[in-house]
């Protein structure tokens, strides 16, 4: 069982918490231990963990879905706040990488242009999967499954618009919740589907309780959130709280497909999963 302790995301629950376009999870495991899950775009991870009486610095991990910088921009703060733990996640995380906007801007969203120092401090890289601490697992190299999608849409690695991003870091991570395993999730830059199947498949698992999460949904044609949907039942999800990337064109549309069972996240909200 683990206590989440959403610290950043695209909406608040709270008037006293901010929000800004990012992701940032406080995962809460018992005896004094918490891992964090992203650290948002800027500072705001740190500001509004101490609106909910938590010192970031206390992680005794911190572990990364992806290298854009909507997930791990607020890393800086977090060691310029004196952290020294271990940074969990795909080596492609320090790579170059741009977003392009209209046909020929191209903006850098990546980690890897200077934003983090080099070489990372305490960074343990991951292609595939790890335990972190008992009932918490970190699953990276997810396989992309033809014909399903995938959000990578506008992403290179160059500014000329010639190497397409897959965005192979993407990562989640799965936890022992009560009712069942929980996978929270960053982006979900794979593909709900190939994301689903790949925990599954590696960690042995019939069905997955809980989906918490971006599901890079904003945008996205009406056959990748049928898919989602399709993927969601397939894997015998009985709750989702879908964040930060998700859309509300798909957050309606998933609500319609299971009603009582969607609930979306917002800055200080908790989940006990």
């Amino acid at each position: 069982m683990a206590v989440l302790r959403i610290l950043v995301d695209n909406q608040s629950a709270r008037a006293d918490m901010p929000f800004e376009h990012g992701w940032s999870v406080w995962v809460e495991l018992g005896r004094q231990q918490a891992w964090l899950w992203d650290a948002g775009q800027t500072e705001l991870f740190a500001q509004n963990a101490g609106v909910l009486g938590i010192d970031p610095t206390r992680a005794i991990g911190v572990a990364l879905s992806h290298g854009h910088h909507d997930h791990a921009g607020g890393l800086p703060t977090l060691l310029s706040l004196g952290y020294a733990g271990p940074v969990v996640g795909h080596p492609g995380i320090l790579t170059r990488r741009y977003s392009r906007r209209g046909g020929t801007t191209f903006r850098s969203v990546g980690m890897g242009d200077g934003r983090l120092p080099d070489p990372l401090p305490g960074f343990v890289p991951e292609t595939g999967v790890r335990v972190l601490a008992p009932g918490l697992t970190f699953v990276a190299g997810i396989p992309r499954r033809p014909g399903n999608y995938q959000a990578t849409e506008h992403l290179f690695r160059d500014t000329a618009g010639q190497q397409p991003d897959a965005v192979p870091d993407d990562a989640c991570l799965v936890i022992e919740g009560k009712k069942g395993p929980a996978v929270l999730l960053g982006c979900c830059h794979a593909g709900l589907a190939n994301t689903l199947a790949h925990v599954r498949q590696v960690l042995e698992l019939d069905t997955i309780a809980t989906v918490i999460g971006g599901l890079h949904l904003a945008g996205a044609p009406q056959e990748a959130v049928a898919e989602t949907a399709a993927a969601l039942a397939t894997a015998g999800v009985s709750a989702v709280h879908p964040g930060h990337c998700t859309g509300q064109d798909a957050l309606k549309a998933l609500a319609d497909r299971f009603p009582g069972r969607l609930a979306p996240t917002g800055c200080g909200q908790s989940l006990t999963v």
